[in-house]
């Protein structure tokens, strides 16, 4: 087994969101600052106990949107020890890095997101949208063709994957419908997911073709939103007037294609099988122990390859997993019949927030609180966020 020296003495003992939405005529400075002062007021402490902060970025850049020195100055916090920006999976995992290695105490993990002018023909022709693009240097082109294709980081190279996936292993996309009906379940469930209304089998497959065999209900929702967590020392928690949720293990991965996408290099050499491996080479638990989970859905793809790696099944084996997997009666997955998959509706329902909706719902999971759709003794959740190329993260959080 690796080193796991931090195994449960980090937690989270704050979790804030702002509101979800398409249009919500808002910076992503002012939905971080509300996500943070909530995760703040969660934890029951006062912001100047705040040493570290984690803005939103996928630069180390620390100014502007909600960069960790933007953070700072608007929450007047006096004194920080420790600063960077984060995205997707790995920005948790630096924050714990940080708080374990004694760099910062009580540290502010915060990611926000906006619907950029590149993300759709009604985010372009908004000249509030394209007037923040301006300032925040993003957006891409804009007014040519059809929008879907164009995102950041964008799903065509998803779209070759997720051919080569039906080709290589001779299976259709069932796999990739159960898994966008799933989210659509749950996301009926939350107030504040985006789609919040069910989808069927048949739906998904007449949805709009983006790049054959991509439809658009394969791709995560652009949205206005943002999450942050308050992370501090097991020791800390223990005063703390709330209930901890720690972080037992956690690994990040890499392989050696960098970000170029055109050059993927197979099913066993991708961050995902990485960054899962070393996961389970630093914990005792195992999937019989996990009672929830949480595979980064920013297209159907990366969940489906999450979910292989992670060991439910074998690679190329999801398809007919799925099937056997499969609750009719409530149109969701439990996994062997008992584990749930993301339960707050995930990219695909409750909002494209990069997968820091995914860390705070499994850490309110774990709090237990969560009403009409709460996992009842939930103790453990395994999480899975990044893309086949670049910031993958995965994490197991215990109560």
């Amino acid at each position: 087994m690796a080193r796991n020296p931090l195994r449960d003495r980090v937690a989270i003992v704050g979790i804030g969101s702002s509101p979800y939405g398409r249009d919500l005529q808002r910076s992503e400075l002012s939905l971080g600052l509300e996500a943070a002062v909530n995760a703040i007021a969660d934890a029951g402490i006062d912001r100047q106990e705040i040493d570290g902060i984690c803005g939103s970025g996928m630069t180390s850049l620390a100014m502007g949107n909600a960069g960790f020195l933007s953070l700072q100055g608007a929450l007047g916090i006096e004194r920080c020890t420790w600063g960077k920006n984060g995205w997707l999976g790995s920005a948790l995992v630096y924050t714990v890095e940080a708080v374990f290695s004694g760099l910062c105490d009580m540290a502010l993990l915060v990611q926000a997101n906006v619907r950029s002018p590149g993300m759709s023909r009604a985010a372009a022709r908004d000249p509030f949208r394209a007037r923040a693009a301006q300032f925040a240097g993003i957006g891409g082109d804009v007014g040519l063709g059809d929008f879907a294709k164009r995102w950041i980081h964008s799903g065509e190279p998803y779209a070759a994957i997720m051919r080569r996936y039906c080709h290589d292993f001779g299976v259709n996309k069932d796999a990739f419908a159960m898994l966008a009906v799933n989210t659509r379940s749950y996301g009926a469930l939350n107030p504040e997911a985006v789609f919040q209304s069910p989808l069927s089998l048949e739906d998904y497959h007449a949805s709009r073709m983006v790049w054959d065999p991509m439809q658009v209900a394969d791709m995560d929702v652009p949205c206005d939103c943002a999450e942050a967590l308050v992370i501090t020392t097991a020791e800390r928690a223990r005063d703390l007037n709330v209930k901890p949720v720690f972080v037992h293990a956690m690994a990040l991965g890499g392989t050696r294609i960098g970000e170029y996408y055109e050059n993927f290099a197979g099913w066993r050499d991708n961050s995902f099988q990485v960054s899962m491996s070393g996961l389970w080479d630093r914990s005792e638990l195992r999937l019989p122990d996990i009672d929830l989970f949480y595979p980064y859905d920013g297209y159907t793809m990366d969940a489906i390859a999450i979910t292989e790696a992670a060991g439910y099944c074998g690679i190329g084996e999801a398809t007919d997993y799925f099937r056997t997997s499969w609750d009719s009666s409530r149109n969701i997955l439990m996994l062997d019949g008992r584990v749930p998959v993301l339960t707050d509706g995930g990219g695909l329902a409750h909002g494209r927030a990069g997968g820091a909706n995914l860390y705070a719902e499994a850490a309110r999971q774990l709090r237990g609180n969560l009403g009409n759709r709460q996992v009842p003794g939930a103790q453990s959740a395994l999480i899975g966020i990044g893309s086949f190329f670049h910031d993958p993260a995965a994490v197991i959080l215990r109560a």
